[in-house]
């Protein structure tokens, strides 16, 4: 006990500090090693269908020319009646040259084109579309409505499984997220593993728990029941997607997860892109959290369900982790180079490069087993030649560590919505069949088209 009594008379007030907000953190995150001890074992199975449901498809587009054929043509291949599926394509604020209408009218969908250079952003081009689907076809009444972004690809079974899912009484359902440019770059290696680590670490442990998960970005289908068009997409935040899930859960609905269900979609492959998008991001998970943790954290105590309580953690606790994490870097740098500073400015120096290295390579290594255990585990549905699958084990974490600043920067970044340029032109056959192909990270015409996109900052 002495020991103990003499090494916290010891701590300074930041080592105290720093000693209370650590430890309260992880109590408060401590419950997420059981989720990933769950997606590394559990399966999640729904029995087969009772009925085929007739459902709504709706595709968000802005000059996406390149890729919303293949996406088109993977729903057109799917091991489902087509007669129970029906596509609508929003073709938002596209460039007069833009073919990405021209396109879906060719290949049979149903066409909106939207042009509201004011409005830009998914959230208010899915308002459009739902409302003029509303307008235009009122007999029309399917039982859900499934969302994509037009870089978007399905497996052969994605409707199916989904539907199995959707039969077993589930009104809200996500589904796995992979890449079809996973070994493009760092950045797509990064984001990727990211997106499969959420999957096999959160969504599936909160469906074997029956805890509600959360919509991310696109590929989830709304049944009618719950998503009533005439009223369009409310949701307005940056993250249009977080706000929906947390909406939802806090009047009681659950969104579920459907393993079996494997969409692909295009990660960016610069670090102006990623930041332009994840600084976008950030600032939408500050607006939801401001707008509904202090709801979640009163439903908690009313009601006593764990799911507002694994919310208010996964979107606010989330945050002030990483914060602290920079913060920490910081003031721990300041205290080792003050204690330092009567040993001259070479000791100062030293004494702040060792404590650097030492914080990056604890930051390190904690990544690189949270990656690598959602890269070995899901190491066969993932899209690309072993070598990049264990080259993304390594750059995970280099991935996330870059993406720190993100914290502040979305704090006081102007964000704004602003398209990411996609251009991986690969079907599914391609990119289900030869795992070995190498897609091209960009045509030399498209990085024109990139840089001009990323000659703003969100």
């Amino acid at each position: 006990m002495q020991i103990i009594s003499d090494y916290f008379q010891s701590m300074s007030i930041w080592d105290i500090v720093s000693f209370t907000v650590s430890a309260a953190i992880s109590l408060l995150m401590l419950y997420q090693i059981v989720y990933i001890v769950i997606g590394l074992f559990a399966r999640i199975n729904y029995p087969e269908a009772k009925e085929d449901h007739n459902y709504g498809i709706v595709i968000c587009a802005r000059n996406e020319q390149s890729v919303i054929g293949q996406l088109i043509d993977s729903i057109r291949k799917q091991d489902y009646p087509q007669d129970k599926l029906r596509i609508f394509v929003v073709a938002d604020n596209c460039d007069t040259e833009d073919a990405t209408a021209a396109i879906a009218r060719d290949m049979g969908c149903e066409v909106f084109e939207r042009c509201d250079p004011e409005r830009v952003g998914k959230s208010f081009a899915l308002d459009f579309i739902f409302r003029r689907i509303a307008e235009d076809y009122p007999c029309y009444d399917p039982d859900g409505w499934f969302v994509f972004d037009a870089d978007n690809l399905l497996d052969g079974n994605y409707i199916k499984e989904m539907n199995k899912c959707f039969d077993a009484g589930n009104k809200i359902v996500t589904s796995y997220r992979d890449s079809k440019n996973f070994g493009s770059s760092l950045c797509s290696m990064g984001a990727s593993v990211h997106f499969i680590r959420e999957c096999r670490f959160v969504h599936t442990a909160r469906n074997v728990l029956n805890v509600s998960t959360h919509i991310s970005g696109t590929g989830f289908l709304v049944s009618s029941d719950i998503l009533d068009i005439r009223n369009g997409w409310k949701y307005r935040r940056m993250t249009e997607d977080v706000e929906f899930s947390i909406d939802k859960i806090v009047h009681g609905e659950k969104i579920a997860y459907c393993d079996s269900a494997i969409y692909y979609d295009e990660q960016p492959t610069s670090w102006k892109q990623t930041y332009r998008q994840r600084i976008r991001w950030q600032k939408g998970s500050y607006q939801v959290a401001a707008g509904y943790t202090c709801r979640l954290i009163k439903n908690m105590f009313n009601t006593g369900k764990f799911v507002f309580y694994d919310m208010a953690v996964y979107f606010t606790v989330s945050l002030l982790i990483t914060f602290w994490l920079l913060v920490g870097f910081i003031v721990g740098n300041v205290t080792v180079g003050m204690n330092a500073a009567s040993d001259g400015a070479a000791a100062v120096a030293t004494a702040i490069a060792v404590n650097t290295a030492y914080n990056l390579v604890t930051y390190y290594l904690g990544l690189f087993v949270y990656g690598s255990l959602a890269v070995i585990k899901d190491w066969k549905r993932i899209k690309a030649p072993g070598s990049k699958k264990l080259a993304a084990i390594f750059a995970y974490p280099i991935f996330m560590i870059c993406l720190f600043p993100v914290v502040f920067l979305g704090l006081f970044a102007k964000a704004m919505w602003k398209p990411i340029i996609h251009t991986q032109d690969v079907s599914i056959e391609q990119l289900t069949v030869d795992e070995r192909a190498q897609l091209p990270v960009l045509h030399a015409e498209q990085d024109v088209a990139t840089e001009a996109a990323d000659s703003e900052i969100e």
